[in-house]
Formats: structure tokens, sequence, C-alpha cells
């Protein structure tokens, strides 16, 4: 698998630049523009909770590294990062059909989750790294 990588500031305004770099190497490898723009939805997602909460201070110093390309049919995307260790997968999915159970919290992993056709954590313990990695099988024009 080759993806690329890119290193970002775990900022929330280098959002834009995150989604503008996952978007090019999507449009490089031919992806519809309906499957860029859901992507675009999960890189929001994933990359404002790291930069929001991983890292306990100083986060507009901390590595956000996003990486991307095709695998197998798939179109891979991946962050890592050094923060706190955290599974975004091991919570319950949220109460989505009756609005009356509906809480706060949650929503954004449930829609990453409901975008990709797999998502999978780990925690890279050598590195002290946590590695969410989102596949969906690319879909072209």
């Amino acid at each position: 698998m080759s993806l690329t990588t890119k290193e970002f500031y775990a900022q929330l305004e280098n959002l834009p630049e995150v989604a503008t770099y996952v978007k090019g190497i999507m449009s490089e490898l031919g992806c519809a523009q309906a499957m860029i723009s859901s992507i675009d939805i999960a890189v929001e997602e994933v990359y404002v909770n790291i930069a929001s909460y991983a890292y306990d201070e100083n986060a507009s110093s901390k590595p956000v590294w996003v990486s991307c390309g095709a695998s197998d049919g798939d179109f891979v995307l991946e962050f890592k990062d050094e923060g706190v260790q955290y599974d975004p997968l091991q919570g319950e999915d949220p109460e989505t059909e009756d609005p009356m159970k509906m809480t706060i919290g949650g929503y954004g992993i449930f829609m990453v989750k409901t975008i990709a056709d797999e998502v999978t954590y780990k925690y890279d313990q050598e590195k002290k790294q946590n590695i969410l990695t989102i596949k969906k099988k690319m879909e072209h024009e």
C-alpha cells in the first residue's frame, strides 16, 4: 500500500489545508465528486477531533500526519497523532431513530463509520501514536 503523507500542526485553522490536500489526492486518483464530498465530511470530523482533543496542551505545535492513496481498489485515508491514547471506535453508536433519546456527542465518528466501508483504530506503543484508518471502495465518475 503506497500512501502519500503530509504533516500538519494540530490547529483548527489548518482544516482547509488538510481538506484541500485530501481532495487533491482523490482528484488525481479520479474519484467521483460524490465520493470526494463524503470523504471531506470524514476528514473534517476526524481532524477537528484530533486538533481539539488529542493533545493536552500546546496542540498548535503538535503534529498530525494525514496519509492517503489507493490500495486494492480502495481509497485509504489515515490519521496519525501523538496525542493521548484514545480509540474513537470504542463507544456505542449514538441514537439516531428516536429524537427524544438523542444525546450530545458521538455523531461525528458515527458519520465517519457510515461514510466509510471500514474504519479501524490501533495504538502504536513503540511510536506512541494513535492511528485511525478509513477505507472506502473507489468510486469513479
